[in-house]
């Protein structure tokens, strides 16, 4: 998958926080329909959670197997990588 630096650009101008509407909603970043949850768990630390799933995400941005490409990284350092 290749997207230009100006779609990516606009993708990423475009991201968002989802409005925390009660005690038990995680903090949330809406980014071209992916949803990244962090938070910090008791007898876990700092969770990070991506979903998917939520039929939002542009089609330049999914594989031709039908899959979100996702890498993330920890202090700089890829710790994952799927495409």
């Amino acid at each position: 998958m290749q997207i230009s630096q100006r779609l990516a650009d606009e993708f990423n101008r475009a991201a968002s926080f989802l409005p925390q509407v009660d005690d038990d909603t995680k903090p949330c970043l809406v980014i071209v329909g992916a949803q990244v949850y962090g938070y910090v768990e008791p007898g876990v630390g700092i969770v990070v959670s991506l979903h998917v799933d939520t039929g939002e995400i542009p089609d330049v941005l999914i594989s031709p197997r039908e899959t979100v490409p996702v890498h993330i990284t920890v202090n700089g350092i890829d710790v994952y990588s799927a495409s």
